[in-house]
């Protein structure tokens, strides 16, 4: 199961999600990221580090930081939220990125964050927010960011805002001025799939998501996730996971 990433579309962006047995390729986005593991054992690239979590641990991922995630029995609780909620902290470290992430999380605090939700009050989610910064930040170091913004920022960028309609390679080095050959190819090298295959999976992704937490028709999730055919999202959809999206949808509900 695939969870969201998309731009932090304003101050008040929070987001939870709760996940289990998460494979995703690299990528980035604007927002913090706090993975808490409940259950089994996950594996999270964060730019050049890699990180196996189990039961209780937590990761801290800086917006624009690249990250994969993949386990094979695991469970998860991830939140993403504005770099704005926590304004003062971010500030204060632009530039830089922890040299660790992984950290423990107090019960107390974890039990906090779990209790917000999208509609809780922004004074509520800065008040939890800037203490779970806070008791990372106790036992943190900070190196320089190693990964400035360059040609794969932009076509992660790219990705990010144009998934859900025309999204082609062609488009996205036009973007960043380089050529099409060096970055298909370098993409690939980078990600560990193709450019189309890669926005495949955000589509997919961004359906899943309509599916379990919308009840608009299964045509509808298609077309709002990027497909421009039923018959591609179903077949697609099915490729990855086995099943169709009805299936799935179903399955969610129960």
């Amino acid at each position: 199961m695939f969870y969201e990433v998309r731009n932090v579309g304003g101050a008040e962006y929070f987001r939870v999600d709760t996940e289990n047995n998460m494979n995703f390729p690299r990528h980035l986005h604007q927002s913090f990221e706090i993975i808490l593991v409940t259950g089994g054992k996950l594996t999270v690239d964060v730019d050049s580090g890699t990180y196996t979590l189990e039961e209780g641990d937590a990761l801290m991922i800086f917006p624009h930081q690249i990250h994969s995630l993949s386990s094979e029995v695991s469970r998860h609780v991830t939140y993403i939220f504005s770099p704005l909620l926590v304004n003062s902290y971010f500030s204060a470290l632009r530039g830089k990125v922890p040299a660790s992430g992984a950290f423990r999380m107090p019960e107390a605090l974890a039990a906090a964050l779990g209790s917000l939700s999208p509609d809780s009050s922004v004074i509520e989610k800065k008040g939890v927010l800037y203490s779970v910064c806070a008791a990372f930040d106790r036992g943190a170091r900070y190196v320089e960011r190693k990964y400035k913004n360059g040609p794969f920022y932009d076509i992660f960028s790219f990705v990010e805002e144009n998934y859900t309609n025309e999204c082609t390679l062609s488009d996205a080095v036009e973007r960043v001025g380089m050529n099409y050959s060096y970055i298909s190819r370098n993409f690939k090298k980078l990600v560990g799939m193709s450019f189309n295959d890669y926005v495949n999976l955000m589509r997919l992704n961004q359906a899943c998501y309509l599916l379990r937490n919308s009840d608009i028709s299964i045509t509808d999730c298609g077309y709002e996730s990027g497909f421009r055919s039923i018959h591609t999202f179903n077949r697609n959809f099915k490729e990855k996971y086995g099943i169709s999206p009805q299936q799935y949808r179903k399955e969610q509900k129960n």
